[in-house]
């Protein structure tokens, strides 16, 4: 369900207090495809809206008052914070203009020569005692009843659209989603309101079927707005107008479009004025503009259907003050200086998830949220997206813009010249029937097809394979992952294998900076050096601790500890076994990744007695720290961690012929770079890893030093196993939190490959098809080049995302049915020639 909350703050100061707080709570209702209207809420209140596209309505609200106290110290708090935040980011390329030397917000004058004492850790510690300071602002006396009755009417799951209705320039600049209210209603979402507000005078838009946008790419010096451009394009379903460092004429010329907008976006330096009414943006190098000066122009784009102005730039509360007279239903600005870094990954992040099916305030959300993992480097930056809303209005949804082009409008001329182009397409006069290439395709498929049954075509197949992952874009680290490895430098330091006591001097420093597992990949059956009850009671102490031993072996010294208790054989040990493509061609390249197996199967007891593989152990202990569930398996026989199953492979899988089709193992979606950081036991044991480098994370000790010997082949080349248990963690990690895609295939119904077999086949008809049109055997070779260039890139966008498709026997089918046909129709002689 969605509701409005719109709190409304009234007269009032820090210093005085807010005497007269007004909340209005309004349940938002579908009525099947109609909307029945909207009850203005504010000083308009009586007029109904019933145009609007999204089908929703709204009851009359319900209302409550109460007070807030005086709360100065918060205010100065806040302009403490702001003031630490603008000195700790003067550095960054920000999207405002490069000459302001000194900013001025609400009185405050900010020098950079002038700030010492700079640093994260202070802004963090400062942006802690803020939201503690506004939670107990809001939960003073004078206000705490009417949080709790306004809460009776919310649900956890409910979408809500919370309104701060204030003129009051800091309250307008407040972080307002420090309030623990959005930790309690995680799909809630705030915006800013005057206190004054109108709806806009719509006019009749002919719809075209796609979301129209206008981008505005300003002033670009010293920040990269080509990405926004890229990012823009990539969209489907839209018409983008893009205006590149456009004059005042060109920009109001685009505005004034009767067709109308329904995006405008701006890209680029914009700043606001003290007081907080209005603000510029720099069009271009020479020319800046107010949102007064753009009145008439911005007017008539509202009342044609826009919809939203998203502002992508610094410093954007007077942009949307001054909007806001002007009735835009919706718009999206950054309430402090924005790093350029920043302002790409936020529009990356809510384009994906608003075009994605996301309601307009959730898609903010979940893109102001996903700006935390810059953090590290770019502090508060999940604080500066800020939504600001025309109450009258209730925002469309990206399907609601996607208004379908009416039966009958579509072009006669248009169809008409279309089908003139199919009709001379066509051959005049076949010397060969359809049937020939119909038939070839179809043996030539069911040739290769037979052949791929055979294995003939796997190792072709999985070469492949990898070239194709290869070509792959690189991936961001897994910021969940941190390697220590035992380097060459530290063997030759500390001896190899490490002794006990060592080990355990490293693990223990370690465990107290708080990871959530640590993985030590190491076979530890023998007693190595001095040190042994050290070593033992890390892990007697640390569940969170695993080692490993080795299933396939009945060499006892890949055993696990025999001090172990049966429970810690089987909750903090994990089998290190790697699946090997062990043929001669492919020379042991690891491509799977083993979950679990059932140790009842083996062919004699072994030592190694948990069922569970090591990266399984580790990502299972992260999962449930994280409270996903289930984690469980599922009715098909299959792991189940949240909403992603890890299917295990059939027998048959893509260019897999010869699987057993019954342990749990899975492709492995192996990161381009490594996937996680990385520090060597010596930095651990000088105490040169710094606490952010382990809390939280999963830590995998292993040796990278070539004494171990412990190197395996990859799609990537040659890696260490420690750094193979890392890329599995990753993959089981990512593809439940950040919902990366697993490797998956075409679909099948047990060993039949019918969607493989209909992806060949359709690339023989192709070939056909090409050979079937063109006479020259030089341009058949260039078609046919052409065919397997894109072939290859449709893999690879595939497999971008998860897909494996055959690219071998797809391409082999292409080639040879189009050599087939060629010949036929072309070389080869009737036997009995009609004069």
């Amino acid at each position: 369900m969605r509701q409005l909350v719109v709190l409304k703050l009234g007269q009032g100061s820090w210093q005085d207090g807010f005497p007269v707080v007004t909340v209005q709570h309004t349940v938002q209702q579908t009525i099947g495809q109609q909307t029945i209207g909207q009850q203005t809420i504010g000083q308009q209140t009586g007029l109904l809206h019933s145009t609007h596209p999204n089908p929703t309505a709204q009851t009359v609200p319900t209302q409550l008052v109460g007070a807030l106290p005086a709360a100065p110290a918060l205010a100065a708090l806040y302009n403490q914070w702001r003031t630490l935040y603008i000195a700790l980011n003067q550095r960054l390329s920000m999207r405002r203009p490069t000459d302001l030397r000194i900013e001025k917000t609400m009185g405050i004058e900010i020098e950079p020569e002038g700030i010492t004492n700079v640093s994260p850790a202070l802004l963090e510690s400062l942006s802690q005692q803020l939201k503690q300071a506004l939670d107990h602002w809001l939960e003073s006396d004078s206000f705490r009843r009417v949080d709790r009755r306004l809460r009776t009417h919310l649900a956890s799951t409910d979408e809500i659209r919370l309104i701060i209705e204030t003129e009051e320039p800091l309250l307008r600049r407040f972080p307002w989603q420090l309030w623990s209210f959005f930790d309690d209603y995680p799909f809630a979402e705030v915006g800013l309101s005057a206190p004054e507000y109108g709806r806009p005078r719509r006019v009749q838009r002919v719809p075209t079927g796609k979301v129209r946008i206008l981008a505005v790419l300003g002033n670009s010096v010293g920040i990269d707005v080509q990405q926004d451009r890229m990012l823009l394009e990539q969209l489907p379903q839209v018409e983008t107008v893009f205006l590149v460092e456009p004059t005042r004429p060109q920009l109001d010329q685009q505005l004034w479009d009767e067709r109308g907008w329904d995006i405008l976006f701006f890209a680029g330096h914009s700043t606001s004025q003290p007081d907080g009414t209005s603000g510029e943006i720099a069009i271009n190098p020479d020319d800046s503009l107010t949102i007064a000066q753009l009145k008439n122009a911005l007017t008539a784009a509202i009342n044609r259907g826009l919809q939203f102005a998203i502002f992508n730039s610094c410093d954007g509360l007077g942009l949307a003050r001054a909007m806001a007279d002007l009735n835009i239903p919706q718009l999206v600005v950054m309430r402090e200086p924005v790093p350029d870094q920043v302002a790409q990954a936020f529009l990356k992040h809510w384009l994906a998830a608003f075009a994605g099916g996301r309601s307009f305030y959730r898609a903010v959300r979940e893109a102001r949220e996903k700006l935390q993992g810059l953090e590290s480097q770019f502090p508060c930056a999940s604080y500066l997206p800020v939504i600001c809303q025309n109450p009258t209005e209730i925002p469309a949804d990206w399907q609601d813009l996607l208004a379908p082009i009416p039966p009958g409008q579509q072009s006669e001329k248009s169809a008409t010249a279309a089908a003139t182009t199919i009709q001379a397409s066509r051959p005049a006069n076949p010397k060969v029937k359809l049937k020939i290439a119909l038939l070839a395709s179809l043996a030539t498929t069911g040739l290769l097809m037979g052949l791929r049954w055979l294995g003939g075509l796997e190792s072709l197949e999985l070469r492949a394979f990898d070239q194709v992952l290869r070509a792959r874009a690189p991936e961001v680290a897994d910021p969940r992952i941190l390697v220590v490895e035992v380097t060459q430098d530290d063997t030759n330091e500390y001896g190899y294998p490490l002794a006990d006591k060592t080990l355990a001097e490293a693990l223990a420093k370690l465990a107290q900076m708080q990871p959530r597992a640590i993985g030590v990949d190491m076979h530890r059956y023998q007693p190595r050096g001095t040190g042994r009850a050290q070593l033992l009671q890390q892990f007697q102490t640390h569940s969170n601790l695993f080692t490993v031993c080795w299933s396939a072996s009945t060499d006892k010294n890949f055993a696990p500890p025999p001090e172990f208790s049966e429970t810690q054989r089987i909750t903090q040990v994990g089998f290190s076994d790697l699946l090997l493509d062990g043929d001669a061609a492919d020379n042991g390249v690891v491509r799977r990744q083993l979950l679990s197996y059932d140790p009842k199967v083996a062919n004699s007891p072994p030592d190694c007695s948990t069922p569970y593989s090591f990266s399984f152990q580790l990502a299972f202990r992260y999962l449930y720290d994280e409270k996903i569930e289930p984690l469980q398996v599922n009715p098909n026989g299959d792991w189940q961690f949240g909403d992603v199953s890890f299917a295990k492979l059939p027998p048959r899988f893509v260019g897999y012929q010869r699987l057993d089709g019954l342990s749990s193992q899975v492709m492995l979606n192996y990161r381009q770079a490594l996937p996680g950081q990385r520090v060597t036991l010596q930095q651990v044991l000088q105490g040169q890893v710094s606490r952010n480098f382990v809390e939280n994370r999963i830590v995998l000790v292993g040796t990278t030093a070539p004494i171990a010997r412990d190197t395996f082949l990859t799609p990537y080349g040659e890696l260490a196993g420690i750094w193979v248990h890392a890329h599995q963690v990753s993959q089981m990690l990512s593809a439940v939190l950040d919902q990366r895609p697993l490797i998956w295939g075409l679909p099948q119904s047990g060993p039949v490959q019918w969607g493989d077999a209909l992806w060949v086949w359709a690339w023989a008809a192709v070939g056909s098809g090409l050979a079937w049109w063109l006479r020259s055997w030089r341009w058949l070779l260039l078609a046919n080049g052409i065919a397997v260039f894109l072939l290859y890139q449709l893999c690879l966008l595939a497999l971008m995302q998860g897909g494996w498709l055959p690219i071998v026997p797809a391409a082999l089918s292409l080639l040879l049915t189009s050599a087939v046909v060629y010949v036929v129709r072309y070389r080869v002689k009737p036997l009995n020639p009609v004069k």
